[in-house]
């Protein structure tokens, strides 16, 4: 009797700590912080690229700097120019076949101010992700992918933070 009575004690005392939490998205409009629309990197749209991890790297930076919706009407391009590397190595020496890898990716941009179609900034980011190697050949494509679009995310951010430190955002 005495144990039930302190179980039903415990869960309202949880329940009352509970129900003074709140969650807010952290791009919410309320009274938070600022909307993300507000922000002078959702004024940046995008260019379109040609190759996967090229697309990877573009649909993580529009999700960065617009919340995922690629919008029309801005007033700053970006264009990006990507590669990608991979590398194979042995990370025993005396071993033949490959045990690990790694994928890195390159970005050349230049940012344009499209009122006057003038360079506002540019430069050169590159994100690596390793991966280890198996005998499988589709655990090793996986684990590649993986890898690339691991390289990819981080080299969003990065763009992210370096066209952020120049519209002072």
């Amino acid at each position: 009797m005495l144990a039930g009575a302190s179980f039903r004690a415990a869960c309202l005392s949880l329940a009352l700590v509970v129900s003074g939490c709140t969650w807010q998205p952290l791009y919410s409009s309320g009274h938070a912080g600022p909307a993300l629309a507000d922000s002078p990197l959702s004024q940046v749209s995008v260019g379109s690229v040609d190759s996967r991890p090229a697309q990877q790297v573009r649909n993580h930076l529009i999700f960065l700097l617009q919340g995922g919706r690629d919008q029309a009407d801005t007033r700053y391009k970006l264009q990006l120019r990507i590669t990608s590397t991979g590398t194979e190595f042995a990370a025993v020496e005396g071993i033949r076949d490959f045990t690990a890898g790694s994928i890195t990716i390159t970005a050349t941009y230049d940012l344009i101010d499209s009122t006057n179609n003038t360079r506002v900034a540019g430069g050169n980011r590159f994100a690596t992700a390793t991966y280890d190697r198996t005998a499988q050949s589709f655990a090793n494509n996986r684990a590649a992918r993986d890898a690339e679009n691991r390289a990819a995310k981080e080299l969003a951010e990065q763009l992210r933070l370096a066209i952020a430190a120049e519209l002072k955002a």
